[in-house]
Order: C-alpha cells, then structure tokens, then sequence
C-alpha cells in the first residue's frame, strides 16, 4: 500500500511540474527551448512533448521535439532533430541525427552522422536502422542505411549505396566501394574493391574477389578461389583457382 502511495506521489507531483513547465516557468523565452526534461511518458513529463530541450532528458518513455545534449532512459524519442548522446533501450529520431546512438534498437528516419549501437558489444546490440544516408558507424546484429559513408559491422549488413567497409555474416550492398568481408558478400549492381568470403557475388565487379566460391556478371580484375565465374566472359567464363579478366 506504501509503495502505491508513493507511486501516486510522485506522478502527481510530475504532473504539477509539468503543469508550471508548460506555463514556460523553465523555459528558456528567446528559444522555446528547456534545459531538462523528465518524462515517465509523453503526457507525463515536465516539458510538453512538442518543445525543444538543449541540455539533459532523463525518460521512461521521452518524446521532444528537438534534442540536444544528454539524452538517457528507456525510449528516447526527437520528433524533429537529434544532436548529442543518446543513451537508452530505444532510440528514435524522426528526423536528422548529428552524435551517439547507444542502445538495443536504434533507428533515424533521416540522415545521421555519428554512431549506431553498443560499445564493445556491437554483434550482440539488435537493431540499426538509418532511412537516409550514414556518415559514421553502425554496429549490430542487423545494420541498414539507404546509403553509408563508413562501416557497418555485425551479422547482417545492408547499405543499398555503401562506401567503406562491412565486416558480417551477410553483406549486401546494391552499389559498392571498398571493402566487404564475409560469410556470403553480395553486390547486386557495380562494385569497385575488395571481396572476401565463403561466396562473393556481384554484377559488375572491379577489384580482386577471394573465396571458395566467386561469381559476377562482369569483371575487371581478378578471382581467387575454389570456383570463380565470370558469366558474361566469352572464353573460359567458369575456372577453378583463378579467373580474370582486363
């Protein structure tokens, strides 16, 4: 009954600091901004969930419109813009990220430039997603971004336009510059640099391509592995060892 009572307290008291919150008795007056935000949910927090907060948010469940500086809870959420450290489960910015994603499920709608996932245990974090384009890291069990200027470390790595790195399982890109290493490695368009895994597959391949098993349509380079294809090569299109084409 005690631990009841102190629950209701301290919802109460959270909601009658939000009530002097939204009457902007600590909200900066030039900006529209608040320096801190405590949220136990979006309805039931001191800044209104459709404001900025420049300084520290501490969340069971957060929701601001712009954030910027320390973010730390459960669910972290910036309708609109993200710049800073975010630390939490979950991560979510509608809009564009700028800093440090740490948490289990991480995911921006728009563009980002810093990092996704968990330090030191990037294989084991669950989920990064960026809809846009990546400047940065992303390291997890799952990455994705429409397109990645970097890494993306993990099981499972997609980055439809990628320019860097991808160390996983399962790397797939659509277009590629870099390198790839792998399980299975997978350029579905045209991809310059380096394969390295038990298959790699492409459809225009420039580089060299190492592994048991190497397949693209086209090639400007060379293949080193058990079986190596080049299927649009007139002369000798499937070799073992090696295969090569300038």
């Amino acid at each position: 009954m005690k631990k009841i009572v102190a629950v209701l307290t301290a919802i109460t008291l959270l909601q009658t600091t939000s009530t002097f919150a939204q009457e902007d008795v600590l909200c900066y007056e030039d900006e529209g901004t608040y320096p801190i935000q405590v949220s136990l949910y979006p309805t039931v927090q001191i800044a209104p969930y459709d404001r900025d907060v420049t300084g520290i948010r501490l969340n069971v469940i957060g929701v601001s419109r712009n954030m910027t500086g320390l973010d730390v809870g459960g669910i972290n959420q910036s309708d609109e813009s993200f710049r800073g450290v975010g630390i939490g489960v979950v991560n979510l910015c509608q809009g564009d990220a700028n800093g440090l994603s740490i948490g289990f499920i991480n995911n921006v709608n728009g563009n980002m430039v810093g990092f996704q996932g968990i330090p030191f245990l990037s294989f084991w974090n669950a989920y990064n997603v960026v809809r846009g384009r990546i400047a940065g890291l992303q390291g997890g069990l799952y990455n994705q971004a429409a397109e990645i200027s970097g890494l993306q470390g993990g099981l499972f790595n997609i980055g439809y336009q990628a320019k860097g790195g991808q160390v996983g399982l399962y790397n797939y890109s659509s277009t590629f510059g870099g390198a790839q290493f792998g399980v299975v490695n997978i350029v579905d368009e045209e991809a310059h640099g380096l394969q390295v895994g038990v298959y790699n597959g492409g459809g225009h391949f420039r580089g060299l391509q190492i592994g048991v098993v190497n397949q693209t349509q086209t090639l400007e380079g060379l293949q080193i592995g058990l079986v190596n294809v080049v299927s649009q090569k007139e002369a000798m299109p499937m070799m073992i060892f090696a295969n090569w084409q300038f």
